[in-house]
C-alpha cells in the first residue's frame, strides 16, 4: 500500500526523485536491496523491524522508498508508535540507526525530506533519525534540531589476531586469559530456556542503568526466533553456570554489539571481555570491516572498558523534532 508522494526541487535538466511511504513493501525485494548497500546494518533489515513489531503492540514498522523506472532505488526504515489518537516517528526508535540507503545522492535527500514532511504532520508529537553514516547538514531543517552521539568503533581490516596483540589493553588481555584459563566456556545459546535464563540475567543488572532497559524477554525471544545467522545470543558458561551473555549482530561490513548482562560472579573471571573476543573472532571469520561496541551513555567507566577493547570513537547526528504544545505538556523546553 502507497500514500502520499514527497517530491524533492531537482536542478535543472534532472528527473525529480519520488519518495513513498510503503507499509509493506515485497521483502525479498527489501532484503535484496538492503544487502546490495555496503552501509547498510542489521537495523535496517525486515528482521530488526518485525521483531520490534512482534514484542511491542504499539509499533508499526513503515518503508519509506524511493523507485526508478518501477525498480527500487533507496530505502529508509522507521517505526510509527502510537500515543493514543497520536504517534511518535523514529528512523529508528532506541538510538538504533535509521540511515537512508541509496547509492544516488538525491535519492538520499528525497527519502530525508518525505520522512521531515511525515514528521511534521499534525498528529506526530515527536519524531527522530538517526543518521549514522551521515554528516551533520549545514542547516538543521525548519522545527528540527540536530544533536551529536557518539558509539565506539574497532577496525577489524588487519583481523583479529592483530587486534587481540594491538589495540586491546594489555591488562584486558591479561584478564581475559585468566578467565579463560580458568575454564570459562563461549558458545552460542541454544534453545529459548537459555535466552529466557540470559534474559533474567540482563534484566537485574540493568533496572538501573535507566532509559529504555530493561528490554522485554519477548523482545529477545523474537530476535532469536529470527536469528539466522545474522544474530548470535552468545553465553558464557563455567561448569554448565551461565555467567553471562551476549547478543551481537552480523550484517555486511558492520557487526553490532546491542546488549549484554552478567551475574555478580562473572567480573571474577572478566566475563564481559572474553564474551566481546567471541563475538570480534566471529565478525572476522565472516569479514566484517568493523566491530560497533555501540554507545556509553556518557559512562566513563563503559567507555574506559570499549577504549581497552580498542574502541574508537564515531560521532554521528540525530535530527529530532517535537511539537511545542506537547514538549510544554510534558515540561520540556524546545529550541
Amino acid at each position: 500500500m502507497k500514500v502520499r508522494t514527497a517530491r524533492m526541487n531537482q536542478r535543472r535538466n534532472e528527473e525529480p526523485v519520488k519518495a513513498e511511504l510503503e507499509h509493506r513493501p515485497p521483502r525479498e525485494e527489501l532484503e535484496r536491496f538492503i544487502g546490495s548497500i555496503p552501509g547498510a546494518t542489521f537495523f535496517h533489515t525486515p528482521a530488526w523491524l518485525d521483531s520490534l513489531e512482534k514484542a511491542f503492540g504499539d509499533f508499526r514498522s513503515l518503508w519509506i522508498t524511493a523507485r526508478e523506472a518501477g525498480v527500487l532505488a533507496g530505502v529508509m526504515p522507521a517505526v510509527r508508535i502510537a500515543r493514543g489518537p497520536f504517534s511518535y516517528l523514529w528512523s529508528l526508535p532506541f538510538g538504533t540507526y535509521g540511515e537512508p540507503l541509496a547509492r544516488d545522492g538525491r535519492v538520499r535527500e528525497a527519502l530525508l525530506a518525505e520522512f521531515f514532511r511525515l514528521a511534521r504532520a499534525p498528529g506526530c508529537l515527536e519524531a527522530g533519525a538517526v543518521l549514522f553514516r551521515g554528516e551533520p547538514p549545514e542547516r538543521s531543517p525548519r522545527g528540527f534540531d540536530v544533536r551529536m552521539e557518539e558509539c565506539r568503533l574497532v577496525s577489524l581490516e588487519k583481523g583479529f589476531d592483530e587486534i587481540w596483540n594491538t589495540q586491546w589493553s594489555g591488562k584486558r588481555r591479561q584478564l581475559a586469559r585468566r578467565g579463560l584459563d580458568a575454564g570459562v566456556v563461549v558458545r552460542s545459546l541454544e534453545t529459548e530456556d537459555e535466552v529466557k535464563r540470559f534474559h533474567a540475567i540482563y534484566a537485574d543488572e540493568s533496572r538501573v542503568w535507566g532509559g529504555v532497559h530493561p528490554y522485554p524477554e519477548r523482545l529477545f525471544l523474537e530476535l532469536f526466533r529470527r536469528r539466522s545467522g545474522a544474530v548470535i545470543f552468545w553465553g558464557a558458561f563455567l561448569h554448565d553456570g551461565l555467567l553471562g551473555g551476549h547478543i551481537d549482530f552480523y550484517h555486511g561490513e558492520m557487526a553490532q554489539a546491542w546488549q549484554g548482562g552478567m551475574t555478580e560472579r562473572a567480573r571474577e573471571f572478566e566475563t564481559g571481555a572474553i564474551l566481546i573476543k567471541s563475538a570480534m573472532e566471529e565478525a572476522c571469520r565472516r569479514g566484517c570491516l568493523v566491530f560497533n561496541l555501540g554507545s556509553s551513555g556518557g559512562n566513563r567507566g563503559i567507555l574506559f572498558f570499549k577504549e581497552s577493547l580498542g574502541g574508537r570513537e564515531r560521532r554521528y547526528p540525530v535530527i529530532t523534532t517535537r511539537k511545542r504544545w506537547w514538549a510544554f505538556a510534558r515540561g520540556r523546553s524546545v529550541a
